[in-house]
């Protein structure tokens, strides 16, 4: 009976309390291991950060799961000192994570300068691409440029040959209206610029991925349109952006043989939607896409034709080529008819102008004579400034001009939206708040907790 009444006594009280705390101890440590255990084996992460600087954008999710087995192994290397690896390791991270062809490797180039010297590494911080015996360097250490040049080594270099000589917009016009934007989004997309001046020399060369007009504003001769129509029949590519309140007969009748008629007209959109992105009539807001590739990832998305006319879709396909409408205004617009700058007050006529909805881009494909030459694409649009510098990075028009371009040169698995560029946030504080969260922060909480544990030691006493 002794030890009944050690076990019942104060002895006794402490041994269970001891087993009892041994047994949660065990429980809790089970707890976390295997918490461990599932985090490790089905790891998911949330991006909660407002522009999504954890998460790859949908572009290059697209093209590393493009990637096959049958490709070339990618290595992403990045060169800098041993302290500076933690900057990178977030965004190169999620490239490796994304895809187990896509090898990543952490380089200190003052421990391995051959390597450095091998793939022309002049400076710390550097990223490059390397598949086969194809390296490029990024152009800078965020997703974007590391996309950029992981295009670039997969399919190599592409050119885009833009005519001129006819008033058409400057590629190197730094000005509101000028391109020098798009020619650097061009350019970090593997596209390589070059003019065409056909008053010197009438002929599109046969290493142009594409022929772009943009925005001229003086009519093509005949002998222009038929070298263009010719490399278009032949499998070419060809980007055709005209401007409202601009006459061009040749180059109209060269649309409308391709089943697409340009309406000389402007087109007015009074969707009151629009006034939320504090857009003009005269600034479609576009959010109603047809089923072309080029226009899939948009949904639920906007974008912006400033000054645009509209196209009349042929009714019947003519034999050999086949048309699509890209993008619509709603059905509050309407197409002012023979419309000039020079017109200042603006009014729908029922008798004269055309009701909306409207299409402002299209796109279509042509099949030549030659069956064993590949099918010639076009894309439409009824205005040059969508792709102007001012308007170019509007909500998602740089997607849709991309876009457009991926789709001409058949680079269908680059069609997506793009990486956004990352953002600074900031917490703005006026003077009254900053007081305030000084009073709280500083030394509201610490009496608080001074006041908190007087009152749990009077009570304890």
């Amino acid at each position: 009976m002794a030890w009944k009444e050690r076990l019942g006594g104060r002895s006794g009280q402490q041994v269970l309390s001891g087993a009892n705390f041994a047994l949660y101890t065990v429980i809790v440590v089970a707890l976390i291991v295997l918490v461990n255990w599932f985090v490790n084996n089905h790891q998911k992460q949330w991006d909660l950060t407002p522009n999504k600087k954890y998460s790859l954008s949908e572009q290059t999710r697209k093209i590393l799961n493009g990637l096959k087995t049958s490709d070339r192994e990618v290595t992403i290397y990045a060169f800098d000192r041993q302290q500076n690896f933690g900057e990178q390791r977030d965004v190169l991270g999620m490239y490796a994570a994304a895809s187990n062809l896509v090898k990543v490797k952490y380089v200190d180039p003052d421990r391995q300068p051959a390597l450095a010297k091998e793939l022309g590494v002049r400076s710390y911080g550097t990223i490059v691409v390397s598949a086969g015996e194809r390296h490029m360097e990024a152009q800078g250490t965020g997703e974007e440029s590391i996309t950029n040049a992981l295009v670039r080594v997969l399919k190599g270099q592409r050119l885009a040959c833009f005519i001129t000589t006819h008033g058409e917009r400057s590629l190197d016009g730094t000005d509101s209206d000028g391109y020098s934007h798009f020619k650097t989004q061009l350019g970090d997309e593997n596209y390589q610029t070059e003019t065409l001046p056909f008053l010197q020399k009438l002929e599109i060369p046969k290493d142009c991925t594409m022929a772009i007009i943009a925005g001229p504003q003086n009519d093509y001769l005949p002998p222009e349109i038929d070298v263009i129509n010719k490399y278009l029949h032949d499998g070419g590519r060809v980007l055709a952006m005209l401007d409202a309140g601009v006459e061009l007969p040749n180059l109209s009748k060269m649309l409308v043989d391709w089943g697409t008629t340009p309406r000389n007209d402007l087109v007015i959109d009074e969707n009151p939607v629009a006034q939320i992105f504090g857009t003009k009539p005269y600034m479609p807001l576009i959010i109603k896409y047809g089923t072309n590739p080029i226009v899939k990832p948009l949904d639920g998305r906007a974008t912006l034709f400033p000054l645009s006319r509209s196209f009349e879709m042929a009714k019947d396909s003519k034999p050999g080529i086949s048309d699509d409408s890209l993008c619509e205004t709603s059905a509050d617009s309407y197409g002012v008819t023979d419309w000039n700058p020079k017109i200042e007050e603006i009014q729908f006529r029922p008798d004269k102008d055309v009701k909306g909805p409207l299409t402002v881009a299209a796109s279509g494909t042509v099949t030549g004579t030659d069956e064993k030459k590949s099918e010639g694409r076009f894309v439409a649009l009824g205005t040059s400034l969508m792709a102007a510098n001012t308007f170019l990075n509007f909500q998602s028009n740089r997607d849709f001009i991309m876009n457009s371009i991926n789709w001409l040169s058949a680079d269908e698995d680059l069609i997506s939206i793009r990486p956004t560029p990352p953002e600074s946030q900031h917490l703005n504080l006026n003077e009254e708040q900053m007081r305030r969260l000084l009073i709280l922060g500083v030394f509201g909480v610490p009496i608080l907790i001074v006041v908190a544990g007087t009152l749990v030691w009077w009570q304890r006493r």
